[in-house]
Formats: structure tokens, C-alpha cells, sequence
């Protein structure tokens, strides 16, 4: 089951998972010249992954698709990958060594199709942990920084995710603790949820003990903002999502 496959031209900067005044796109933009390209190509694929946890109708469909996925990845070591994504990945210099946390990555995403529902907090920190500190890693790896750091790519990336997903509670509930769904939320005294989400994102330690890839500290910036200005707003429970306007985005990547 091969999924989608857009001409190279899609995949290249800015693509539709970064468009043009988002977030993730002034982040890739203030990164090196040579490692643009790269890191727009890395979040397309981050993105794929993670539209097959998100957008599934039917598990076992889903599954196949993360299966067709492994095999891609396990084809970077050879340069014989046949996504027009992947492909692109291999040109910029991606290859066997980016395996291993690409397939951690996809694992990540299966186990969150096979449990949807996220059971607690350690759950909740696992997950984001495994999915957006998994990809901190990968950079970590592709641009050469010690080994050492890796535990603050896992952390900060982790936060990173975490912020995203309570930013997102009420159109995927299922991805935050139980006792965060929407209508508790709703009900809940302000200073109560203001306190919970708090203690939620304190298990994350987003202050980076080493350099943190390009990317990676960039999209923490960002993240570190976002998070203040949804807390500063009480961390709204509504469809319509907290935004920031794109100069301030810029200012901060």
C-alpha cells in the first residue's frame, strides 16, 4: 500500500506542512541555507506520519500504511527509496544513519493507532516524548552534535508536542489525559485548569542542557511562546484555536 505520492516539487521549501507564515516555516527559514531544505523536507515527513495517527477511520488500513513507511526508511541505508519525499530526503544527505530514530518515529505513531486514548500523564509525556523528541533526536544525529544532548532533545521536543496537543485538546481529546477532556475542562474552575496544565507541562524539562540542533531550538522558541500566550489566555477550551499573528512568529524564530 503505497501512500500518496505529490511530484518532488511538493515536498521541497515551503510545502504544506510549513506553509508560508507559519510557525514551522520561520523556523526552517533561519536556519542555514544548506540545511533549509533538509529540515522543510524532515517536517513533510514528520507530518505524513502523523496524519496517519490523526486522520484514520480504520486501524488496520492505518497500520499498513505505517508498514509501507518502515520499509521506506529501512531503504535509505541503499538509496533505493521510491517515495518522491524519501527520495528528496536521500538527496540532501540523509541515509542509514537516520534510520533507527525514523523507525522510532513510526513506532511511536503505531502504538498511539493501537491505543488511541491516552490513559495518564506518564502515557500523555511518553507519547510526545517518543513522537517530537524522537524527531529533536534525528536532527541531533544529521547534524552531527554529541550524543550527550540527546536527552535534552527528548525533553525539549517533548514539550514541544505537549504544547501543541493541549493547544488542540478539544479537537483531539483522546490525545490529552482523560480528566482533561473538554466538557471537564469546561466545568472546571479556571485556576484549577490553569494548575493542571501546568503541573502537565512541568514534566517536561525544556531547558536544554547542550545546543540543541537549528531546528530544534527554534521550534522550542516558538513553542515557549505559544505556550505563554495560551496560558496567559487561561488554556481556552474552544474549536477555535489560539493563534499567533505572523510577525510575531517571526520575531521569535
Amino acid at each position: 500500500m503505497t501512500p500518496a505520492s505529490p511530484d518532488d516539487g511538493a515536498w521541497g521549501f515551503p510545502n504544506r506542512a510549513i506553509p508560508v507564515g507559519s510557525a514551522a516555516y520561520y523556523a526552517v527559514r533561519f536556519c542555514p541555507p544548506e540545511q533549509r531544505e533538509r529540515n522543510a523536507l524532515l517536517l513533510a515527513w514528520y507530518e505524513l506520519v502523523q496524519e496517519i495517527v490523526e486522520q484514520h477511520t480504520d486501524p488496520g488500513v492505518a497500520r499498513l500504511k505505517l508498514d509501507w513507511w518502515r520499509q521506506e526508511v529501512s531503504l535509505l541505508s541503499v538509496r533505493r527509496c521510491r517515495h518522491p519525499l524519501t527520495v528528496a530526503l536521500q538527496n540532501t544527505g540523509v541515509g542509514a544513519g537516520s534510520e533507527i530514530p525514523m523507525s522510532a518515529i513510526i513506532e511511536a505513531a503505531d502504538d498511539e493507532i493501537r491505543s488511541p486514548q491516552v490513559h495518564d500523564d506518564g502515557a500523555f509525556t511518553a507519547n510526545c516524548r517518543r513522537s517530537f523528541g524522537g524527531l529533536f533526536v534525528l536532527l541531533n544525529r544529521l547534524d552531527g552534535l554529541a550524543p550527550e544532548g540527546e536527552r535534552s532533545c527528548v525533553e525539549c521536543g517533548g514539550y514541544c508536542a505537549a504544547v501543541e496537543r493541549i493547544r488542540q485538546l478539544s479537537r483531539s481529546p483522546q490525545r490529552v489525559p482523560p480528566d482533561l477532556g473538554t466538557a471537564t475542562l469546561r466545568q472546571s474552575p479556571a485556576e484549577w485548569r490553569t494548575q493542571r496544565l501546568d503541573a502537565l507541562l512541568a514534566a517536561f524539562d525544556s531547558t536544554p542542557t547542550r545546543p540543541l540542533p537549528v531546528l530544534a531550538a527554534r521550534l522550542l522558541a516558538l513553542s515557549k511562546a505559544m505556550h505563554k500566550k495560551i496560558r496567559n489566555s487561561g488554556y481556552p477550551v474552544a474549536d477555535t484555536l489560539v493563534e499567533r499573528a505572523p510577525i510575531a512568529l517571526l520575531w521569535t524564530a
